[in-house]
């Protein structure tokens, strides 16, 4: 359980990079980075089903190849291109605002999946995470202009759908590993980064036919953003994957979704160390906000699924029952 629990914390810390890299590989696009780093997610996949023995992987492609596929979009290019297309379209504090409620979003639904939902042992632990949330985006700086009232509405509809595009992964992903022990989450990370990298394919043509792309850059020019790539692709995107299915294989969906919270709570830490900075009393108190409401809702939250309590229970009982016998 605290295995699980430290996989989970550590997944959000190494997802928390990602925040920091764009402004550390300019002039590029926030699409060049995402075009590196998970061409980087998939190529360094390849090798590891390659050593990997075929009866640990090939198996799970025969029967899951389109829940692979499917979990690849959901969770990586296609929630990505609709994150950045909504802060284009209305600039970052909107979708900022809908993607940051992906915390409570995963706890309410992975509580209502997992068959274990309660509106009052949510409603405390939600108020501190949003009212968190809120404060350190009233202390951040003021947004991009919107052009238009219509950008700004098409900017906010992008950001929910891609606030659903990760729910939807985080909690089949959740489910599909707890409902078959037996995939190998070594080569299930693997698979996962293998079906990203054939999903880049068409954004990769359409750069290349718009005559767009790191590609048309030096290797002096390029080579902040293929390290910053390197970085993501193998620790915010691999690494981090492997330890959020070790996480997502033992917890309920309601703690998984407290635990996305250090995401955000290591992104603000990295973007202090980026600026060189101590933190403002604000700042400080919306941190506070969202470690507050993260422990209030583990210690609330039943930590195992379902499936794995009654498994406990059986294990506890049928140990009794040997005791008894023996005496």
């Amino acid at each position: 359980m605290i295995v699980a629990v430290l996989a989970g914390l550590a997944a959000g810390a190494l997802w928390a990079l990602a925040f920091i890299a764009p402004e550390l590989v300019r002039p590029f696009a926030a699409s060049d980075l995402t075009l590196v780093r998970y061409a980087v997610f998939g190529a360094s996949s390849l090798p590891l089903l390659a050593v990997l023995p075929g009866e640990r992987w090939w198996p799970v492609v025969k029967v899951h190849w389109r829940a692979v596929v499917l979990l690849a979009l959901a969770g990586n290019t296609f929630y990505y291109l609709l994150l950045s297309e909504a802060i284009q379209r209305s600039g970052p504090l909107l979708p900022a605002m809908v993607v940051g409620a992906l915390p409570v979003v995963m706890t309410v639904l992975g509580g209502l999946r997992d068959g274990h939902f309660s509106p009052l042992r949510v409603a405390m632990p939600a108020l501190f995470i949003l009212s968190g949330l809120m404060t350190h985006i009233g202390t951040s700086p003021s947004p991009v202009p919107v052009t238009s009232a219509s950008g700004s509405m098409l900017g906010l509809a992008l950001a929910v759908a891609a606030l659903a595009s990760w729910a939807f992964y985080g909690l089949r992903n959740a489910e599909l590993l707890d409902a078959h022990p037996c995939i190998d989450l070594l080569a299930w990370t693997a698979l996962t980064g293998v079906a990203t990298l054939i999903t880049l394919v068409p954004l990769a043509a359409f750069s290349l036919g718009q005559g767009i792309g790191p590609w048309r850059s030096s290797f002096s020019e390029i080579a902040p953003l293929l390290f910053w790539g390197a970085v993501l692709g193998l620790l915010s995107s691999w690494l981090a994957t492997w330890f959020w299915n070790i996480a997502s294989r033992t917890l309920s969906g309601e703690l998984l979704g407290y635990l996305i919270v250090s995401e955000t709570v290591f992104a603000i830490l990295y973007a202090f160390l980026l600026e060189w900075r101590l933190p403002t009393p604000a700042e400080l108190l919306s941190m506070q906000l969202l470690i507050t409401g993260v422990v209030l809702g583990m210690r609330a939250t039943p930590r195992m699924r379902p499936q794995k309590q009654e498994l406990a229970r059986e294990r506890i009982f049928s140990a009794q029952g040997r005791l008894d016998d023996d005496d």
